[in-house]
């Protein structure tokens, strides 16, 4: 397996990536396949040799104390019950960047079923100190409360906890970023290191040396100053006085009063911190490198597994689930893409349902369209950056949370584009650009388009207008204001679609399937000058063309915009599927993963 080693002291590029036996859950362990990394400044601290006299080792070592993920097996003396939960856990004795961890059953808890794993994995820690924090400072409406480091990993969760506590918080944080995220938690004010007032009732340090001295000097007499951590590398500059003074005591617990409070962190209505970067495994050095940095808002985790819509037989949408799998590597010429949306297409649903292509022999995936930014580059692959935005076709999986795809079949997101957006356009443009290839249109022909209002027929009215042809197509009544904006002359489909034309055709595009071919051929006056993508029966029988296949290289998205109809989080996959096979809306069905992992 895959583990982070610490291979000397030294800066982020000393973390590397080597491999490691599988372990095995001893007496009293648990083992857990990981999801979800949780990574603290303190791993960041420890990586430099920093704090020998308080943890002592030496190069090499697996560093990190908090993962998440499910329990694949449980040792001699745990109940067995334990396997297959979702888990989150505390290893006190390090070694949580890895792909598999054994944990001491007294520090893993379970995670609610609401909770995703790499939100699970950036409270497990911070969440419990945070509530041992915010319950020993006993706050009450209008006491004043001033927050160090309040744009970081446990300062946003304490300003979370303080101001629903009726707290008035002062937030003091480094950069606009910081400031603006305590204000989303409910700060008062958040100000600068230079300005931050005072007196108050109550503080708690979060960064130490000169920041903390100073802002022990503005706590009340009889107040409080909570200092827990040294991010800056050296404790809080103070001379004891009236204040109550609280270390580090309060944020080190016992096993029992660990999973007390880290089940409270996971299961509480507010408490919640912001994931300011999460990277995979491979990548822990640039997590490093951004705490260090000191401009990461919040947490960072890194992400050893993958979220898929998945289904192991053919069916309805029913068939469909949101599935844990092993974060995809991309082999030579490809890419891996953290999703951000993914296109619905009806060749989607016909390739669940069995209506296309051979039985299945492994699970599948689902979608062949997505828009997201680059996280990982194969070898070979040029002209790409990790984080660049992107979008395309790719051979299917695209509703995942992350894909593989082909380098060269992938465009850069314009930045007028969303991700919805832009996950709408790959199989359109390329299917509508190719039947129109195919048909020959040319400048001042009418084209004839049915389901003008679906994905690939908006495409094409907007590739054929731009190319000076006439466009007339079929659609509801409800879009015919919408498609008259775009220059489309819409007609209803139906009985007596031939007396409503508003005029002869030259060529026909079939995107509907609803068995207008006949008709079509007559009004074209040639099979040639008609071509289906939804119709292949008919199309066999008429002697028309049927055009399918999938993309040959990137789409260009100039000329071409598609409304979106309707937006599903992933985890309701299931149901972005019955709305496509219901048809008769606008535009295209999306997925998105904003609720499946951090943005």
């Amino acid at each position: 397996m895959n583990v982070i080693e610490v291979t000397r002291f030294g800066g982020p590029e000393v973390l590397e990536v080597r491999q490691a036996p599988e372990p095995e859950a001893g007496p009293g362990q648990v083992l857990i396949g990981v999801s979800a990394v949780d990574v603290m400044s303190l791993d960041a601290q420890l990586r430099t040799g920093w704090g020998q006299e308080w943890f002592p080792g030496e190069p090499p070592f697996v560093p990190g104390t908090g993962v998440a993920g499910q329990v694949l097996s449980a040792g001699d003396g745990v109940d067995g019950a334990w396997a297959g939960r979702r888990v989150a856990a505390f290893l006190p004795g390090g070694g949580a960047y890895a792909e598999r961890v054994v944990a001491g059953v007294e520090t893993v808890v379970e995670v609610p079923d609401e909770v995703p794993l790499w939100r699970a994995a950036a409270l497990i820690q911070v969440g419990p100190a945070a509530l041992s924090l915010v319950e020993a400072a006993e706050l009450k409406p209008g006491t004043r409360v001033l927050v160090t480091g309040a744009g970081g990993a446990l300062g946003l969760p304490i300003v979370r906890l303080a101001s629903a506590a009726g707290a008035q918080v002062t937030a003091a944080a480094r950069g606009a970023a910081k400031r603006a995220a305590a204000l989303d938690m409910g700060a008062a004010r958040a100000v600068g290191y230079d300005e931050l007032g005072g007196p108050f009732d109550v503080v708690f340090d979060g960064v130490s040396g000169e920041v903390g001295g100073a802002a022990y000097e503005l706590v009340e007499p009889g107040g409080t100053f909570f200092a827990y951590g040294v991010p800056s590398g050296s404790t809080a500059q103070i001379k004891p006085g009236a204040a109550r003074v609280v270390g580090m005591e309060q944020v080190q617990f016992a096993p029992d009063e660990f999973r007390r409070l880290a089940r409270r962190a996971l299961e509480h209505d507010t408490l919640t911190t912001v994931v300011g970067l999460a990277v995979p495994l491979e990548r822990a050095h640039e997590a490093h490198a951004a705490l260090e940095s000191r401009e990461l808002v919040g947490k960072a985790v890194l992400l050893v597994t993958a979220q898929a819509a998945r289904y192991h037989a053919h069916g309805g949408p029913e068939v469909l689930a949101l599935e844990e799998i092993p974060l995809p590597q991309p082999g030579p010429g490809q890419v891996r893409i953290a999703v951000r949306a993914a296109g619905v297409n009806p060749i989607d649903w016909k390739i669940r349902s069995g209506l296309m292509g051979a039985p299945l022999g492994e699970p599948q995936g689902t979608g062949l369209e997505l828009a997201g930014t680059i996280d990982a580059i194969g070898p070979g692959v040029t002209g790409w950056r990790l984080g660049d935005p992107v979008f395309g076709q790719i051979k299917g999986g695209a509703a995942a949370t992350h894909a593989i795809g082909d380098a060269g079949l992938l465009t850069a997101k314009p930045d007028d584009l969303t991700y919805e957006e832009a996950a709408a356009l790959p199989v359109a443009v390329e299917t509508a650009g190719r039947a129109l290839g195919a048909l020959g249109l040319e400048e001042g022909q009418t084209l004839l388009i049915h389901a003008v209002a679906g994905g690939v027929g908006l495409a094409a009215a907007q590739l054929a207008l731009a190319a000076g042809a006439r466009v007339v197509g079929t659609a509801g009544e409800r879009h015919h204001a919408f498609l008259r904006g775009l220059g489309v002359h819409p007609v209803t489909y139906g009985e007596g679609l031939e007396e409503r034309l508003p005029g002869p055709v030259d060529r026909v595009l079939d995107a509907s399937g609803r068995g207008e071919l006949e008709l079509s051929v007559k009004l074209a006056g040639d099979p040639a000058h008609v071509i289906s993508i939804a119709d292949r029966a008919g199309a066999a029988r008429l002697g028309v063309r049927f055009s399918s296949g999938g993309a040959k290289g990137p789409v260009d998205p100039q000329n071409v915009r598609i409304p979106i109809a309707e937006a599903f989080p992933l985890e309701r996959i299931a149901d972005a599927h019955r709305r496509s096979e219901d048809g008769h809306f606008l535009g295209k069905i999306v997925v998105n993963t904003e609720g499946i992992l951090p943005r």
